[in-house]
């Protein structure tokens, strides 16, 4: 060991020192001694810390506060300072207690809880927690497992109620179910409710978990009718959640019997809608009315809102066919017998037998029944009150066949002066699209353009009566010779043997504005495809005697495609006609007819005896409904 400017007093000391006797550096009397005792040469341990996180593993539920996370410091080689400790890598929106960053002494230690939010998702989460003192840090890993966090979920049942205006709703009953421990109360909540509607119980109100509530819903005499989607939310804490039921609001509605008239009303603080029968007219409909005002004109049994059956092998002109069944009655004002009719609660029902329409004009001397019924039930379109539905079923009796015709299903015929026809007669249906307005000619009949199935006669206000025939044909005919206006929407149908026509169709009383949106919440409901098949005609082949090679053609067309085109001679198929060929005049004469629906087969005579032969075409469509066009009887002469 070397020694500078030593006194020779502290030479024992050194020695000592040199001898073992001292364990650490030391500076005697000012002289420093740089070797260690010893003689180690070992550098002085450097001051510092450990951190140490218990437990380090930790599972915690969404929406809580978990239990305590410990932090502990401790102090090396002498560290008595301070520890300034963070967390890093938290859920989004945790907080902790005390507030991050926390300050812990060396050898002292520190709780901390976390408060995850209810949205945090399940999982695993790494939790960094780090310390640092000065140039001095280190970290400590914490897991951090996430669950579920508590909740509650709503259900209704049942999905739908109703009420009549003035009274109270079916009940249906809100239910709440706890998940992951969920215990607390929840407070409901209902919007959407009509006009001056209230709730029993009154909301708010409060359900438990795992309990439920039944409600009713008070409606005034002054609410609107309609369809209602209320929505029934539910709130505890952070956590909320919404559910739907529908309220259907009705009129007051009733049936009654006047002696000459069955009638179906309905009533609201301000409107009473009526549709009325005439008992003595086959239960024909003869009043569809608004506060007093009727718009369907019956000045013969011709003249209603009515069904009217034809043949397409019978030539009509003059008015005179063998086969008219009419469900009003006959042109000399006989009516039609009704054989059924029933009042119910909210609805009618009628069975009619038809007369012929021109029994006497055909020579006949009496009434004559034909070989069918009408029946027809009437209601009212839940969530209106100017409405009705029609659900019509004609059966065909009969054993003989009657081919394809336009049927009038129905036909309207309405009031002066509601003498403006309104449709929509445009490329963009069911889309709001402005309406056409219009007068029709004043002979029979105009062929116009209905691309949204109804048609309407109004006044100058806008208001009379709309008929939707869903299914029908693009086209309606009309005419207007000034006394009274009629239009029919196109509508086929073969009445083979014991065939069955059976559809809905809407009447509907008012503005023609209302009366589209009801068309529209009406279309949007489920319904079944078009009853009705493609309608046709054919081209007569050459008149009298044919031989050789002549040609079956004609047009057809239908709302569904047209799948085959068969040709039939004395009732056996020889074979398919070709289908898609342009008729540029079909919808010329039938605005809203495609152009390419004309039809052509070559037939060879020659393969057929000579003398009379009865041709005919049947037509089937894509969804497998079939028509029987008219009949063509030729004489082949090879």
């Amino acid at each position: 060991m070397k020694v500078t400017a030593m006194n020779r007093e502290n030479e024992p000391i050194i020695r000592a020192a040199v001898r073992g006797r001292c364990s650490n550096l030391a500076l005697v009397l000012g002289v420093a001694i740089v070797a260690g005792c010893g003689g180690s040469g070992a550098p002085q341990a450097t001051q510092d810390f450990t951190m140490a996180v218990s437990p380090t593993e930790i599972t915690q539920q969404a929406g809580s506060t978990g239990t305590p996370i410990n932090i502990g410091v401790t102090g090396l080689n002498g560290f008595s300072g301070s520890v300034s400790v963070s967390f890093a890598s938290l859920p989004s929106g945790t907080t902790t207690s005390p507030a991050l960053p926390i300050t812990i002494a060396a050898g002292g230690s520190q709780n901390v809880t976390l408060t995850i939010p209810a949205s945090t998702a399940v999982g695993d989460v790494n939790i960094k927690v780090s310390g640092t003192s000065g140039t001095l840090s280190h970290s400590a890993p914490l897991k951090l497992s996430v669950t579920a966090a508590k909740d509650f979920s709503l259900s209704v049942s049942p999905a739908q109620t109703a009420a009549t205006i003035g009274g109270v709703s079916q009940t249906f009953n809100v239910s709440v179910t706890g998940e992951n421990g969920f215990t607390d109360l929840v407070t409901m909540s209902i919007t959407g409710l009509p006009a001056g509607a209230t709730t029993q119980p009154a909301i708010p109100f409060s359900v438990a978990a795992g309990g439920s509530q039944d409600i009713a819903v008070n409606v005034p005499m002054a609410s609107a009718v309609g369809i209602f989607n209320l929505q029934v939310g539910g709130t505890s804490g952070s956590a909320s959640h919404n559910t739907q039921v529908g309220l259907t609001v009705f009129p007051v509605i009733k049936t009654y019997d006047t002696g000459d008239m069955l009638y179906l009303e309905t009533d609201t603080s301000t409107e009473t809608t009526k549709m009325g029968l005439r008992k003595a007219w086959g239960d024909s409909i003869v009043e569809v009315s608004l506060n007093g005002t009727n718009y369907v004109n019956s000045d013969d049994p011709g003249r209603e809102v009515q069904t009217s059956l034809w043949d397409g092998n019978l030539n009509y002109s003059g008015g005179i066919g063998s086969w008219n069944p009419v469900e009003a009655g006959d042109s000399s004002f006989d009516g039609s017998p009704v054989l059924a009719q029933q009042l119910g609660i909210d609805n009618l029902y009628t069975k009619t037998q038809p007369l012929d329409w021109a029994a006497y004009l055909s020579g006949r001397t009496a009434p004559a029944l034909d070989d069918a019924y009408v029946e027809k039930w009437i209601s009212v379109v839940p969530g209106e009150n100017r409405v009705f539905k029609v659900h019509y079923k004609v059966t065909h009796f009969g054993t003989d066949a009657h081919a394809n015709a336009m049927q009038e299903f129905p036909v309207v015929y309405v009031n002066a002066p509601f003498n403006t026809y309104v449709s929509y007669d445009g490329d963009a249906p069911w889309t709001n699209a402005a309406l056409t307005h219009a007068t029709l000619q004043y002979s029979c009949c105009e062929y116009r353009r209905s691309s949204e199935q109804w048609s309407a006669f109004v006044d100058s206000s806008g208001s009379g009566i709309t008929v939707y025939v869903p299914g029908q044909l693009p086209t309606t005919k009309g005419w207007s010779p000034g006394f009274v206006n009629s239009f029919t929407p196109i509508v086929a149908f073969s009445y083979d043997p014991g065939a069955v026509l059976e559809s809905d169709i809407y009447v509907i009383a008012g503005p023609v504005d209302h009366a589209r949106a009801a068309i529209y919440a009406l279309r949007q409901s489920p319904h079944d495809a078009s009853p009705f098949p493609p309608i046709g005609f054919d081209g007569p082949l050459n008149p009298g005697a044919i031989s050789g090679d002549d040609k079956v053609s004609g047009w057809t067309y239908g709302t569904s495609a047209i799948a085959d085109v068969s040709v039939y001679v004395d009732g056996t198929k020889i074979g398919s006609a070709t289908y898609g060929l342009a008729r540029p005049d079909v919808p010329q004469a039938f605005p809203g007819f495609d152009v390419n629906t004309g039809y052509e087969y070559l037939l060879d005579t020659t393969k057929l005896s000579n003398g009379p032969h009865a041709i005919l075409v049947k037509v089937k469509d894509a969804t497998g409904k079939i028509t029987t066009l008219g009949t063509i009887n030729a004489t082949v002469s090879n």
